[in-house]
């Protein structure tokens, strides 16, 4: 007998339940359902971009940046993985760049130099500056041999106008 309410007690929830309250828990249902999806997405996307950003830091690090450990040719023909969302003519050089690299940009234009530009380059070092700088009147020159107070290299990019 007891077997018998147990299987009688969702019947009777079941018959007493009103339509309305069916599709109120049906919309929960599928909003729930939604936001789900929405969080595994967001989810997927932050692994994307970890991984991304994982592989950006893992590069830099296998590839010498030492300016001591590359010849001037290797650093103008070195490949960069460069992007800037939103970054100055100085930032996006300093991304360009290997480490221990100073910027000089020389330019009167404040207005340029406080532009913000978009740009991602996978090219050589040297063409990657150059079309950074050339659609905006910009040149640039390295100096290779400079060195500081205590005889450590100290190499210099100079950004200038035209």
């Amino acid at each position: 007998m007891g077997g018998w309410l147990c299987l009688s007690t969702p019947v009777l929830a079941q018959e007493t339940a009103q339509p309305a309250d069916l599709e109120t828990v049906r919309e929960e249902l599928v909003a729930a359902k939604l936001a789900v999806q929405e969080a595994r997405e967001v989810a997927e996307q932050i692994v994307l971009d970890a991984r991304q950003q994982a592989d950006r830091i893992a590069s830099r690090a296998a590839s010498p940046d030492s300016p001591e450990e590359l010849l001037p040719v290797e650093i103008q023909r070195g490949k960069v993985a460069v992007e800037v969302a939103a970054g100055t003519v100085q930032e996006i050089a300093t991304a360009i760049m290997p480490i221990n690299w100073r910027i000089m940009v020389d330019v009167k234009d404040t207005a340029l130099l406080q532009r913000r530009f978009q740009y991602v380059s996978t090219k050589s070092r040297d063409q990657a500056l150059r079309d950074l700088l050339t659609p905006i009147g910009l040149k640039h020159q390295y100096f290779f041999d400079l060195r500081d107070e205590q005889g450590v290299s100290r190499p210099l990019l100079v950004i200038s106008q035209r």
